[in-house]
């Protein structure tokens, strides 16, 4: 359809391809991929299953579910989870989400029993991101304790058969990742880190020899101040490699060198550790690495020669990664796979086929083209820069409306929905998300903010927010709407924002301390700091030293920053949406937002749903949550 056929309808009213139905149904999470040597597995959320975790077989052109019902592959080791499974060529490992059991499945006979024994009460040992030790009769991996009140996190050996008890094999950090033992099977290493430290901030890398399936001679690699190690593993000449973030850029270092592997770019070939398993770099050959690198924002897949440090792009097809890539070696070539999505692919798990001079010769989607709208109903993100308060510069991603069958009258601009994402130490990017489209073909416009403190910056970016939260995130936000509408690009009389958990804490903060917005939506957001420093999970209750101050000697600052103490400053609509069974944000926080709400007698919607945590994944959960909130941007906006 060209232009002089489309209807003119006002922005916000279009008619749209995309439904909330469909958003549901097309919802699949791609999660932990993994490679034998003659198949390629991955791990499937599932909303048509109420979220259940399938693990996917793919082999010889073929794909098949391999977990049985009523298993559900999904770990809850810090709540977010991550690594659920892990394998060799015989068996595979993974975590059940009913008890946190971990269950070996032989992969020939498909046939699964446990390996772990029950917990003393449900889900309180929990078990993520291991490894199988190279003669196949042992696993180590981390186990997290709930206990008396109290979570411990550890490194422990499990004999394959089932004969005997988790033994511990590392002890005494608040928190453990990346048990990996060489593939000689004389050595291992893990990554390690203490309160009120998040991955990001500060973490250690130690090895060890292992020694008659014990660890001797334990010694850090990396135990710096301020620095962050990533994904430490074993090169295919056992070879201990990392990231770190000495330079202020997550670059890639080798045991025992203080230089770099590669030169010195502004390219992060790390992620912030919110999950378990991510695979940032992976090794072709003796004098390659693959790895996916972060600039401005934008991802993509680079070569890094070993021999003299170059780094070239292999591809820059691919901008949007999860941080999942394997590689397999065979007699033709490599075989990279790794989830992805650029502007207008849709994330899906890829094959690339490399010859033996790492030019690719295929690519291949191997996971469904989640896929129904056309090309010209598509709106691809556009990356902008711009000022924000105290002479900084912040990012993100714009996309106009679009749809082929409508436009918007000639003197009006479109409405514009900010969206701030969680973390806050995370990362928009400029992969192709329904949930954005079924905005933008609507009408309306969408900025997707990469305010101060994201990642894909450099560390000096990501470290602005310390101390910071609630305040410049926020004037970020207010800034990129500004600046779209100085550009004429929305109407800036007509902006919502919307976010969920730390993403949600931002909207409430813009809503109850600024008058940028119409209207907001805060989904599973933080609404009281005092109560998220003392009522998170372990893996988060401290970050907020970092980010706001250590509590109670900043009490007045927790006091301050939090939306529930003034929703006297509140005079535009809020929508509130809170899954039940949250640990990560507990309902406490929007119940006590409410109470302050309706104690005002302000405009507001609450809507809650059973059975739903920290992210919603049922069906009826996503279509109820985006017709409320089309309807209440309507209600408001237009």
């Amino acid at each position: 359809m060209n232009k002089q056929q489309k209807k003119v309808k006002p922005y916000g009213l279009w008619e749209s391809p995309i439904s909330a139905e469909q958003l549901a149904s097309k919802s699949t999470r791609l999660g932990q991929i993994q490679t034998t040597s003659d198949a390629l597995y991955w791990l499937e959320g599932r909303p048509e299953e109420q979220g259940r975790g399938v693990i996917v077989r793919y082999r010889e052109g073929q794909r098949e579910d391999i977990t049985p019902k009523p298993y559900n592959v999904r770990t809850r080791v810090h709540e977010y989870g991550g690594a659920d499974f892990w394998l060799n060529d015989d068996v595979l490992l993974f975590v059940d989400d009913e008890e946190q059991q971990l269950y070996k499945q032989d992969l020939q006979s498909l046939e699964v029993i446990a390996i772990t024994p029950k917990p003393p009460s449900k889900r309180s040992w929990r078990y993520n991101d291991g490894c199988i030790a190279p003669q196949g009769d042992f696993t180590v991996c981390v186990r997290e304790r709930h206990e008396k009140g109290e979570v411990v996190n550890e490194l422990v050996k499990i004999p394959l058969d089932g004969s005997a008890s988790p033994s511990i094999i590392a002890e005494g950090y608040d928190f453990y990742s990346n048990p990996r033992i060489s593939s000689d099977g004389k050595r291992i290493s893990w990554l390690c880190w203490n309160h009120p430290n998040m991955p990001w901030d500060e973490t250690e890398v130690w090895s060890g020899e292992w020694v008659n399936g014990e660890v001797a001679n334990p010694k850090a690699v990396v135990a710096e101040n301020n620095v962050s190690a990533y994904q430490p593993d074993w090169s295919d000449n056992n070879e201990l490699l990392f990231a770190a973030d000495y330079e202020e850029w997550w670059h890639l270092y080798q045991q025992n060198s203080s230089k770099p592997l590669h030169v010195f770019q502004h390219i992060e070939f790390a992620l912030p550790q919110w999950v378990f398993g991510c695979n940032t770099w992976q090794q072709l050959d003796e004098d390659t690495l693959i790895a996916i690198g972060t600039k401005t924002g934008t991802q993509a897949l680079y070569l890094i020669n070993l021999s003299d440090g170059s780094i070239s792009l292999l591809t820059d097809h691919w901008t949007a990664f999860n941080g999942q890539m394997v590689v397999r070696h065979t007699e033709q070539g490599n075989q990279v796979y790794f989830v992805a999505a650029n502007p207008t692919q849709p994330e899906c798990v890829i094959e690339v086929t490399l010859d033996g001079d790492h030019n690719i010769l295929q690519r291949e989607i191997l996971s469904d083209l989640e896929q129904t709208t056309d090309r010209g109903d598509i709106s691809v993100a556009q990356h902008v820069s711009f000022k924000t308060s105290h002479g900084d510069k912040a990012h993100g991603f714009f996309y106009p409306p679009v749809n082929s069958g409508f436009e918007g009258p000639g003197d009006e601009r479109p409405p514009l929905i900010v969206m701030s994402h969680g973390g806050p130490t995370a990362m928009a990017d400029s992969g192709l998300d329904s949930k954005i489209q079924f905005w933008t073909s609507r009408g309306f416009a969408v900025a997707d903010v990469n305010y101060r403190g994201s990642t894909g910056y450099g560390r000096l970016f990501r470290d602005k927010l310390r101390g910071q939260w609630g305040l410049l995130d926020v004037d970020d936000c207010i800034a990129m709407g500004h600046y779209l509408a100085e550009q004429g690009l929305v109407d800036g009389e007509r902006m919502a924002i919307r976010g969920g958990s730390a993403g949600g804490y931002t909207t409430l903060c813009a809503l109850t301390f600024h008058d940028a917005f119409k209207a907001g939506m805060s989904r599973y957001g933080v609404a009281d700091l005092v109560s998220l420093s003392q009522d998170s999970h372990k893996f988060e209750i401290r970050y907020l030293d970092s980010m706001v101050g250590p509590y109670p000697e900043k009490a007045d600052i927790y006091q301050q920053r939090s939306p529930v103490n003034h929703t006297d400053q509140l005079s535009c609509p809020i929508l509130i949406l809170q899954g039940l069974e949250d640990k990560v944000v507990p309902p406490n926080q929007a119940e006590a937002m409410v109470d302050a709400l309706k104690a005002k007698g302000l405009p507001y919607e609450y809507i809650t749903f059973e059975g739903e945590g920290h992210g919603f994944r049922k069906p009826d959960t996503i279509i109820k949550a985006f017709n409320t909130e089309l309807h209440f941007y309507q209600q408001y906006l237009l």
